[in-house]
Parts: C-alpha cells; sequence; structure tokens
C-alpha cells in the first residue's frame, strides 16, 4: 500500500488543463478537464497528463502543479499519407513514447481514458497497475456505423477527389474506425481494471473482458451547467436543439425526417438548432439528397461546433434537448441538459437509459424512427407543465450523479484500493457494479 500521496498517470486524448498553457480550444474533453481541476483542489494525488500533441519531440512540461507530457507524432508526411491509404495503425512509436513517460514519472498507477486510441496498449509492459475509463466503445460503434441510411457507396460517391487521395474521407474514416475497434478488442483483452458509468458499457466489458475489475465512475461536467438552471419561457416560435458531431450513426437523418413531419403537420412554429455539425459536411448534402428537402425547410439550422458557455446559453433559450443518435455510451451533451433542467428526449440505445427514466427524468425513444420522435416533440411542446416537470427531475438526478465531491472521492478510492490489490498480488477476477 502506498502511503504517500499515490503519483497518478494519465494519457488521455486531450491536453485537459494544459490547453490553456498550450493556447488551444477548450471545446471537448471538458469533462477530463474538470476532473482534473477538482482533483487538484483535494490535493489527494500528484498528477502527470499525457496526451498526444505536435510533431517534433516528446515535451516535458509543468502547469499549475500538474506535469505534463506532449506525446509528438513523429512520422513523416509521406509515412502518415501511406498509412491512411492503408487503413493501417502503426503503435509502435506511441508505445514506445508512452513507456518513455512511465519511467519518468514513475506513476504508483496509470488511468488511461478511453478505448479509441492505443494507450491501453502498454497494460502488459509496465509493473504498474492500469485502470481504463470507458467513453466510448468503437466495437459496438463499428456494428451501427452505418444506422443512418447511408451506405459504403453513398460515402464513395459523395466524396471529393482531394480527400480520397489524402484519404481523409468519410470512407476512410470508416476503415480506420475498423481497425481501431480491432485494436480496441486487444486493449480490453490485456487490462484488468475499467471505469465505466452505465450498464450498457458494464455488459460490453464482461463480455470483452470477461475477468477484469469494473468499478462505477460518473463524470463531472463542464462547470458552465452547474452554473445556471433552465426555466420554461412561453414564446411564440417554439425552439430545439440538439449537439451531435458529423458521424453517421448520429442521427441526423431522423432530425430531418421529423423536422420535415413536423412541418407538414403545422401545430407550432419551430426552429431546431445543430450545434457540433458544420455548415459544409458532406452529411448534410447526403441526407438532402437522399430525402429531396432541405434541411433549412425543416427549420434547421446548423451552429457548428462552440464553447461551453455558448452552448449553455443556447440550451438555456431553448425547450427541448433532442438526442437522435443511433449508439451511445453517456452522452455529456445529454447529462449536460439535464443539469440545466431541460426537457430531454433521447434514443434509448447504448447506455442512455441508465441516464434517465422514461416518462419520469425525460423521455426515451426508438432510435431511426422520426415519426415517434416527432410525435414525443409535439407532446413536449404542447404539454409545457409535463415537460418542466420532467427538466426538474432531470435535473434533481444530474446533479446528485455528477457531484464533483463524490466523483472525486469514489475516484481516488478505487486508485488506491486497486494499487493496493496490485501491490498484494490479488488476482482481478470479481465484477462489481
Amino acid at each position: 500500500m502506498v502511503s504517500r500521496k499515490p503519483r497518478v498517470l494519465w494519457f488521455t486524448n486531450t491536453p485537459s488543463s494544459a490547453a490553456a498553457y498550450l493556447q488551444l480550444p477548450t471545446i471537448g474533453g471538458g469533462w477530463i478537464n474538470s476532473l482534473e481541476e477538482k482533483l487538484k483542489e483535494t490535493g489527494d494525488i500528484d498528477l502527470a497528463v499525457a496526451f498526444r500533441h505536435g510533431h517534433e519531440k516528446l515535451n516535458k512540461f509543468i502547469y499549475q502543479d500538474t506535469t505534463y507530457y506532449a506525446i509528438p507524432d513523429t512520422t513523416s508526411k509521406i509515412d502518415r499519407y501511406i498509412s491512411r491509404h492503408l487503413m493501417r495503425i502503426d503503435n509502435k512509436e506511441l508505445v514506445k513514447y508512452c513507456l518513455e513517460i512511465v519511467a519518468d514519472f514513475k506513476p504508483d498507477i496509470i488511468n488511461i481514458f478511453g478505448t479509441e486510441d492505443g494507450f491501453g496498449l502498454i497494460a502488459n509492459q509496465v509493473n504498474v497497475p492500469v485502470i481504463v475509463h470507458i467513453q466510448g466503445i468503437l466495437t459496438v460503434y463499428e456494428l451501427k456505423w452505418f444506422s443512418g441510411n447511408v451506405s459504403k457507396a453513398d460515402l464513395a460517391r459523395y466524396s471529393n477527389v482531394k480527400s480520397f487521395i489524402q484519404a481523409t474521407s468519410l470512407l476512410h474514416n470508416y476503415h480506420y474506425i475498423k481497425s481501431a475497434a480491432s485494436r480496441e478488442r486487444e486493449i480490453f483483452k490485456i487490462n484488468s481494471f475499467f471505469f465505466g458509468r452505465t450498464d450498457w458499457d458494464r455488459r460490453v466489458t464482461a463480455v470483452l473482458s470477461p475477468l477484469a475489475q469494473y468499478h462505477v465512475s460518473n463524470e463531472l461536467l463542464r462547470k458552465e451547467f452547474y452554473q445556471a438552471e433552465w426555466v420554461s419561457t412561453q414564446r411564440g416560435k417554439k425552439r430545439f436543439i440538439s449537439t451531435i458531431q458529423a458521424n453517421i450513426y448520429k442521427g441526423l437523418e431522423t432530425i430531418l425526417e421529423a423536422a420535415l413531419l413536423l412541418k407538414q403537420l403545422n401545430r407550432f412554429e419551430f426552429e431546431w438548432y445543430i450545434v457540433g455539425i458544420p455548415v459544409d459536411s458532406i452529411l448534410i448534402r447526403i441526407y438532402e439528397d437522399k430525402v429531396g428537402k432541405k434541411f433549412s425547410d425543416g427549420g434547421i439550422v446548423f451552429v457548428g461546433r462552440v464553447e461551453a458557455a455558448a452552448l449553455r446559453d443556447l440550451e438555456m433559450n431553448a425547450d427541448i434537448f433532442i438526442h437522435p443518435s443511433h449508439i451511445d455510451n453517456s452522452p455529456n451533451s445529454v447529462c449536460e441538459a439535464m443539469l440545466l433542467g431541460m426537457p430531454v428526449i433521447a434514443t434509448y440505445a447504448g447506455g442512455t437509459g441508465s441516464l434517465l427514466e422514461n416518462k419520469k427524468e425525460g423521455l426515451l425513444i426508438q432510435d431511426g424512427d422520426p415519426y415517434s420522435l416527432a410525435g414525443s416533440v409535439i407532446e413536449l411542446a404542447e404539454n409545457p407543465d409535463f415537460a418542466q416537470s420532467l427538466g426538474a427531475k432531470a435535473r434533481q438526478r444530474a446533479l446528485e450523479r455528477h457531484n464533483p465531491d463524490t466523483i472525486v472521492r469514489n475516484v481516488v478510492e478505487v486508485y488506491k484500493t486497486v494499487i493496493a490489490q496490485h501491490s498484494n498480488s490479488v488476482p482481478s477476477n470479481t465484477f462489481s457494479s
């Protein structure tokens, strides 16, 4: 057992708090940054954060009492170009840098955020325990990738010549995900400790890593969403909002089809904001051609990516938050809307059923069903008292689930437990929820 403060090394897909030091935008990965800031307040661990950044050499620096390691990609442009075309993921350089960082920082435990990158491959090459914090699970995402009524042929037909030459098209992206999902299964196989937070990720982990220990760890959300509370406003034109990425499985087609159904019914005026998808996304053109209508015909406005405060303000001035994804673990966008106290409609996909209870804290519907989505929107838009009651109960649940003190205390306790088990060579063969 470690008597001093545990030395904890994170491997993340974001610079976390170092983004300010490196003058990088802070869109995305905000919950990791929130966790880091809260852990610093407690002073219970010595923390280092390693992340991909740059193309020169491994860069170590200290900022606000945290040690950071910026992991470079030193492969040549030609090698990167060839790898993209061959859908090849070369993990040797990444693992080499990770092991150098471990040797330099000498952690008592390593926490890897996500299975989407290759960080988890170091588990059987280090002599300290490694715990993987599940984000999404690509192995299942790959199976659901084309749920949005778009085929591989569609991706090829709509991609421009430049994206094919550079191997950056959505079709290339899909094949990369296939390779990354294969790597992910190896990561699950060789790791013995996992953090998760939904029934879905717990059950998938039980299959991909049947002897692993599973520990529940909810997420800190971005501080901007703890600082406000949504209030119902009676306005002439309703406002809906969705925060999704430009991936096929995120349900953009369902939004378009549901919005057009609502326009046909003409029961109320509305506009529907989509945050996260740029206005020039190829998916917009694909779905408009398939449906034969413009997104603007359905009152849909694409906002692009925005920072946390701007997103919070958009949501505070909307009537319903809508999450149409075909697969997700615990989308932070839904959690943030719940934390504000917004009425939420979400598809019952992946882990969303662990986030809210249907008809108590929001509405859960079948993914890919624009009729049910449109009907749910009508149900909340025309029953504002019911919508507000759902939002109030959602906020109550979210405040409890995302309580910063509880989360940080739990994370530190799990770190200490896993360190002690590793020190005593206790086999990791229990599965707790």
